[in-house]
């Protein structure tokens, strides 16, 4: 039941991807035409047909040719650990150990399973007190395509009319359907997303994000509070 497959997607980074330096074992998806570029990694790797185009169109095609549960981790992973920290200060500790991270997502699966949630995945900041690590779970927040897992059951995919803000889409529709999501906050993942060519670096990155945020107060009204500009792309803060 709780079977998973952590499935990394990438296009033209070839040479620069960083989350296989810690997930050696997960299945890196590319383009057809760029198996033989990525051949490099030591990791499993799965063509994706050349006509799925875009970010969006690729999550639903591994959804879609995947048969167990699956972990989307993005390829820009910089580290992940967990906080120490006491009232007022905390102290960042990196974890490399790749079977950490995934007898945690095992255990997000299974507790996806108890409280029949489709969505899950980890805190997605390891700068700062909002991390509280003993409080494990949260039941309602937020889970970013960047490492966020799915029950692969055919009742969730992504949003296609999305380019961008799918996460936030899949999400929202999860909660407002089925009122819970189930994310970690024992450990984060910390990924890098401005300095890598593509994704975030896309040149109407920001225009795109202005439209789908557009979208998304109009799909759910009052679950949006507000969104930031901030660098390369928004900060949406929800009202869940």
């Amino acid at each position: 039941m709780y079977n998973f497959k952590v499935c990394i997607p990438s296009k033209g980074r070839s040479c620069l991807i960083t989350t296989t330096d810690i997930f050696k074992s997960a299945t890196i998806f590319v383009p057809e035409s760029e198996i033989y570029q990525y051949s490099i990694y030591s990791n499993p790797i799965v063509g994706v047909p050349n006509n799925v185009r875009g970010i969006t169109e690729t999550r639903n095609w591994i959804l879609k040719n995947t048969k167990e549960n699956v972990f989307f981790i993005d390829d820009d992973l910089q580290y992940g650990g967990y906080i120490e920290r006491n009232e007022t200060k905390y102290k960042v500790k990196r974890v490399k150990e790749e079977s950490i991270y995934m007898d945690e997502i095992k255990t997000l699966f299974e507790v996806c399973y108890q409280m029949q949630a489709k969505i899950c995945g980890f805190f997605t900041v390891g700068n700062n007190l909002t991390n509280y690590n003993w409080k494990p779970y949260l039941f309602n927040g937020i889970c970013l395509g960047s490492c966020m897992g799915i029950i692969n059951d055919g009742t969730y995919y992504f949003n296609e009319e999305y380019d961008v803000k799918e996460d936030y889409e899949l999400t929202l529709r999860n909660i407002k359907e089925l009122g819970v999501t189930v994310r970690s906050n024992i450990l984060f993942m910390q990924h890098e997303h401005t300095k890598m060519n593509g994704g975030c670096r896309d040149s109407n990155r920001v225009e795109k994000e202005k439209q789908a945020i557009k979208k998304l107060i109009e799909a759910y009204p009052g679950m949006i509070k507000k969104a930031m500009h901030r660098g390369t792309g928004f900060a949406i803060q929800l009202n869940i």
